[in-house]
């Protein structure tokens, strides 16, 4: 039996419908299948403001070269981690496919955490997200201190502006830190927002509708889908004292999420996906087991990333 591979429809089904809970990494980068692992998606030369005379009266069509921008790329690659059942483990089990289940979901989960971290270190990352305010700046106030509000709200306004103005997206979604939603919660005009508003039906994910409810946020805040990252990732070797902490740090991203994939791929990221999560089982001898191995093909598309903007140091 050894070497003997195969995939198992049962717990490939499991891992395809394992909940997200706090992980929003394919919230704000949502998955697009696709057929080649290896493409590039080529971006209009900014129709927004490019005319084009389209007389044609007596002459040929004007031609409109749709590929005059630079092309985004991507190759995707199997990730993919494998954790042993034991035979002797399983006859002590009541039965086999509770170890096989109890594994398949471990793996799964860490695997998402994993794009998370991708998602969240693209994000995060200063030589990417170019567009930022530091509230912790002299001039500037955290959420945790008095005028807070005000300097809040104003924010979010200057990073929708900023965004349409370097874009012509118009923002969508604001990304908020459990620890920082808990201040942003108590702000003057997020209250007055919550008393106002109705239907957390505008909420796509279970989890979400429960976090928001617990800390007190409404679904939309100036115009912007409310998205609370509450993700917890080691951030220590072992052997090390334990630290665990955010994905998203210390920070709040206002931005712009496509809607529509197949037209708005030129804005934000993306996660092309070229296989959907499958589930591998493969028997060993040494030790007897059963190797369970959750896999999935996927790249992180970087697209125009001027559609984020990112507030630093939210909280003191």
């Amino acid at each position: 039996m050894k070497g003997v591979t195969r995939y198992d429809d049962y717990l490939t089904n499991l891992s395809l419908a394992y909940p997200r809970g706090n992980l929003i990494g394919e919230i704000i980068a949502p998955v697009v299948t696709v057929e080649f692992f290896s493409d590039k998606v080529f971006v209009d030369a900014d129709d927004a403001i490019m005319q084009v005379n389209d007389n044609a009266e007596g002459v040929n069509a004007p031609v409109v070269d749709s590929e005059a921008g630079t092309p985004y790329s991507y190759k995707t690659t199997r990730k993919a981690l494998s954790e042993i059942v034991l035979d002797k483990e399983a006859k002590n089990a009541n039965a086999v496919v509770a170890l096989e289940q109890r594994a398949t979901n471990k793996l799964t989960h860490r695997l998402l955490l994993k794009h998370e971290m991708r998602v969240a270190s693209l994000l995060t990352n200063a030589s990417k997200i170019t567009q930022s305010t530091d509230l912790a700046a002299t001039g500037h106030k955290q959420l945790n201190e008095t005028g807070g509000s005000d300097e809040f709200e104003n924010d979010i306004i200057l990073a929708v502006k900023a965004i349409f103005e370097n874009t012509g997206a118009t923002a969508n979604t604001i990304v908020i830190p459990f620890e920082a939603a808990l201040h942003v919660a108590n702000l003057g005009f997020v209250k007055d927002t919550l008393k106002y508003q109705y239907g957390m039906e505008v909420v796509s994910a279970q989890f979400q509708k429960q976090v928001m409810a617990l800390v007190g946020l409404p679904p939309i805040i100036r115009g912007l889908k409310v998205v609370v990252s509450n993700g917890r990732v080691a951030t220590y070797n072992k052997g090390k004292s334990a630290t665990v902490g955010n994905p998203f740090g210390n920070n709040i991203l206002v931005g712009y999420v496509p809607e529509n994939s197949g037209i708005d791929s030129m804005f934000g990221i993306l996660t092309m996906e070229y296989d959907g999560r499958k589930v591998v089982k493969e028997r060993i001898n040494d030790p007897a087991g059963t190797k369970i191995i959750v896999e999935w093909d996927y790249d992180i598309l970087e697209a125009n990333l001027k559609c984020w903007y990112k507030l630093k140091n939210v909280v003191a």
